[in-house]
């Protein structure tokens, strides 16, 4: 699933039961999963929401994401993720 932010707009990223992988191919984003940890993610970079881990996501200029998830544990091929849930 692809996904537009505008500046300052947030999403929650729900792992669901697999994890779902967050790859930023635009911008900038501030991603915070309760660890403690804050991560930026630049055009390029990826950020794995781990099995049942949620995150919260803000664009910190325009960013364009793509969330997808794994098939299976034994597949490394992609599809897209459905947990994306308006904050």
């Amino acid at each position: 699933m692809e996904c537009c932010l505008g500046q300052g707009e947030l999403i929650r990223v729900d792992g669901g039961k697999e994890g779902v992988t967050l790859r930023c191919s635009s911008g900038t984003v501030w991603l915070t999963c309760g660890n403690g940890v804050d991560y930026l993610l630049h055009a390029g970079k990826s950020f794995a929401v781990a099995a049942n881990q949620v995150a919260v996501v803000e664009a910190l200029h325009a960013a364009e994401c793509t969330l997808v998830k794994p098939l299976s544990k034994l597949s490394p091929v992609q599809r897209p993720a459905i947990r994306l849930a308006a904050c």
